[in-house]
């Protein structure tokens, strides 16, 4: 069974043509995959426009486990719209959609909001801000850790020499204000935002990509982020996407970039490493250098525990780097262009189990928060949904926490004077397709269907489930029965404390109580069990 397992991770497992093209004349930018409608499977959102026309928006509902080609929701409005975000602003359950507006470029726009009415988006947006600029994109998180979901907007644009700040607005009881809270204390050119625990303190910080110009991180101290950046680059690059994730296993959010050369500079990807305290200001890894890198994304696409590596470009094509052990390659492991490379132009990147190949939840995974820690990453990324975030009291309301799809953040509201235990229900897959749009009017956007051996998987994980045993209750002292090697285990107690971290597979626990053991195969969890311990 080990060797077959081998066999199967080496395989990056998308198909040389696309399952899938949309059938639209956008020039889209901005994409996500998330079921706005609350019907299990995953809708496909485009941003359009950029700073080529003014396009609408569009939705592209899932019917039966397959993406509708013409999308059935197009907004009312135009705009030269850019990328986007989308997460649930009013407390209703149902995802809300952020759209950056990027201008024409010489003529600021206002960024805008649609608020999601029962499963499908206003036509008209209903919220803008009181200032224009010129933003790329947009990204939501939660800054005050109130438990709701604030914005950031990516500001800035090279082509006409207009320095912008990055902006916050805060949500304001299911309402996003209209003035910024907080500005970057520096104008660039920024074209990227993240919101990422860069310093694993339990809150949210934020992450810029300047364009030929630094790319930086404000922290977050007390519920407001700092005026002078905790960390930049030491080049100025010219980076147009950033994606966060552990690379190496140590327990940190490494960075990469995606830096484009069209307006000068180099074009690559970089990886720049989390040494726990801050990133190297130097990249650890570059890709091949080509011309005009647009995206990143990561994603665990061959099934081996570890986050790969998703780039694309403009005129290039798209391409997966695989993560073997926290190296990767300079060459692609996988990519495809169509016959003419300018009927291709990436501008994001989003993974997801369209066809409902294999869906997954988990149940009670164990988080502890405190009264200054309260921001957590889910053990999975690219969330279908969270089911719910419950403490001892109860399940917590809707209003009382938010997350991420795409990073698998939780952010719970100030709701703990000491450390407590979280138990959270989500739904995410392990099957992950690879969609991106595409900025060219006479193609639309591609989607690639995760080809992997769903059967030959599903078996393998039975199979682990059926050889893990241990005999429960039990005085303290037992051995977990696996007939697999090279198996990680994780003991936490009630409270949610680890109280063992070991590959031994004989355990001794002294204290008795209820337990719960978590094992993994690299960063996978295999399985979760609960034990209890009797005198």
């Amino acid at each position: 069974m080990s060797n077959l397992l081998l066999c199967l991770f080496f395989i990056i497992p998308y198909p040389d043509q696309p399952d899938w093209e949309s059938v639209d004349d956008d020039y889209s930018t901005g994409g996500a995959l998330v079921d706005i409608d609350l019907d299990g499977d995953l809708d496909f959102i485009t941003g359009n426009g950029n700073d080529m026309d003014e396009d609408p928006n569009r939705v592209y509902y899932n019917i039966s486990d397959s993406l509708e080609r013409v999308a059935s929701w197009v907004s009312s409005d135009i705009g030269y719209n850019a990328h986007i975000s989308v997460g649930d602003i009013n407390y209703d359950g149902y995802p809300d959609l952020a759209v950056a507006n990027y201008g024409d470029p010489s003529t600021p726009q206002y960024d805008k909001i649609y608020y999601n009415q029962s499963g499908a988006f206003q036509q008209n947006p209903t919220w803008q801000p009181s200032d224009l600029d010129n933003s790329f994109a947009c990204a939501f998180g939660d800054i005050d850790g109130d438990g709701d979901l604030d914005l950031a907007v990516a500001c800035g644009e090279e082509y006409t020499d207009s320095l912008q700040h990055a902006k916050v607005y805060l949500n304001n009881n299911g309402t996003i204000d209209t003035l910024p809270c907080w500005q970057s204390d520096v104008e660039s050119y920024f074209y990227d935002v993240a919101w990422v625990d860069i310093d694993t303190d339990g809150d949210l910080d934020l992450a810029l990509a300047g364009h030929h110009r630094r790319n930086l991180i404000y922290l977050n101290t007390g519920g407001g982020l700092d005026t002078i950046p905790y960390w930049q680059s030491a080049n100025s690059l010219g980076t147009l996407k950033i994606a966060f994730g552990d690379i190496d296993d140590d327990g940190d959010l490494d960075l990469f970039c995606a830096n484009n050369a069209q307006t000068g500079g180099t074009s690559n990807c970089e990886l720049y490493l989390n040494s726990g305290i801050t990133l190297d200001t130097l990249p650890v890894w570059t890709s091949q250098n080509l011309n005009y890198y647009s995206c990143v994304a990561l994603g665990d696409v061959d099934r081996d525990g570890d986050l790969d590596l998703a780039a694309g470009g403009w005129w290039e094509s798209i391409k997966v780097f695989e993560n073997t052990a926290g190296v990767f390659p300079q060459t692609p492991s996988w990519q495809w262009i169509p016959t003419s490379i300018y009927h291709l132009v990436c501008e994001n990147i989003s993974f997801g189990d369209v066809d409902n190949t294999l869906p997954m939840t988990i149940i009670d995974e164990v988080h502890v928060v405190d009264a200054t820690s309260r921001t957590f990453y889910l053990q999975h990324r690219w969330l279908t949904n969270i089911i719910q975030v419950r403490r001892n009291s109860g399940p917590l309301d809707l209003d009382q926490y938010c997350f991420s799809f795409t990073d698998g953040w939780v952010s719970v509201a100030d709701l703990f004077t000491q450390p407590e235990t979280l138990w959270v229900d989500y739904g995410f897959s392990e099957d992950l397709d690879l969609i991106v749009t595409n900025w060219h009017a006479s193609r639309g956007n591609f989607l690639f269907l995760n080809t992997y051996g769903t059967n030959i998987q599903e078996i393998v994980k039975t199979e682990l489930n059926d050889i893990v045993s241990f005999p429960n209750p039990n005085r303290g002292l037992f051995t977990i029965n696996m007939n697999i090697d090279g198996l990680r285990i994780k003991i936490y107690d009630i409270t949610g404390r680890l109280v063992a971290d070991q590959k031994s597979k004989r355990i001794n626990i002294t204290t008795p109580g209820v337990y719960f053991v978590s094992i993994y195969e690299r960063e996978r969890l295999i399985t979760q069990q609960k034990v209890v311990v009797v005198r």
